[in-house]
Parts: structure tokens; C-alpha cells; sequence
């Protein structure tokens, strides 16, 4: 694991009670969670899971996985053919979202970073299905 990825994970481990990590296929995987999601949504917490590439920070950011049981409304949310299968137990669904803003920095406390990245899915999810 390289020192930025090690400095993100650890910063993920501060903020969320499982954090997980997995590198595999050229890709950095993690696990977060739980996450709350908001009003209309079921499960009210859910874990979540993402990948980032080789290139990362300068590599920007795409999609994130949820469980595939989460409902909006009582309804499966819109999804997209996930790019890659995560090595975490269970079934995915892959949401299609875009880091916004993404401006990485040497240190990850004063540019984007993984823990902003995540909270930045609640915007998805209020956006429903």
C-alpha cells in the first residue's frame, strides 16, 4: 500500500466505524460504513463501496457501489453496468456520480480527498432515483 493510500484509509478509519481495504486488480477498494441515507431511502444505513485507480489523487473519482436491496421509495434506484465487480462479500449495485471540484493536494487534509469523496454520495442518493 502506498503512503497516500495508507493516509486515506487511516482517515476513513477516523470517521466511519468499518473501513475496509482491498487491492486487487489494479484498483484500491474500500468498504465504508455505515452510512445514513436519507428520507425516502431503505435501509436507513447502509454500507458503501468505491474504488479508485492506480493514478490515484490524480486520477478523479467515479461511481460508488451500494447493497443491492436499497430502495427509493419502495423501488430499486437507476444504475449502471458496474465497471468492475468489488471483492467485498454481498450483491452491488453500481450508482453512477462524479467528484465535483476534484482538486487533490500533496497533503490530504487541505485538498480532495476519499473521506470527501464519500460524503459527497448523500448528494447522490437526495437526488432519488
Amino acid at each position: 500500500m502506498n503512503a497516500r493510500i495508507e493516509a486515506e484509509l487511516g482517515l476513513l478509519r477516523l470517521h466511519y466505524d468499518e473501513a475496509e481495504y482491498v487491492h486487487t486488480g489494479g484498483l484500491h477498494w474500500f468498504r465504508v460504513g455505515p452510512l445514513r441515507t436519507p428520507e425516502n431511502w431503505s435501509p436507513d444505513a447502509i454500507p458503501a463501496v468505491f474504488s479508485v485507480t492506480e493514478g490515484h489523487p490524480g486520477a478523479v473519482p467515479y461511481g460508488f457501489y451500494v447493497p443491492a436491496d436499497l430502495t427509493f421509495n419502495g423501488k430499486p434506484p437507476s444504475e449502471h453496468p458496474a465497471p468492475h465487480q468489488p471483492p467485498f462479500a454481498g450483491k452491488w449495485r453500481f450508482l453512477s456520480w462524479q467528484a465535483v471540484g476534484w482538486r487533490p493536494t500533496a497533503d490530504i487534509s487541505t485538498g480532495s480527498n476519499l473521506w470527501g469523496w464519500v460524503r459527497s454520495f448523500v448528494q447522490r442518493l437526495r437526488e432519488g432515483q
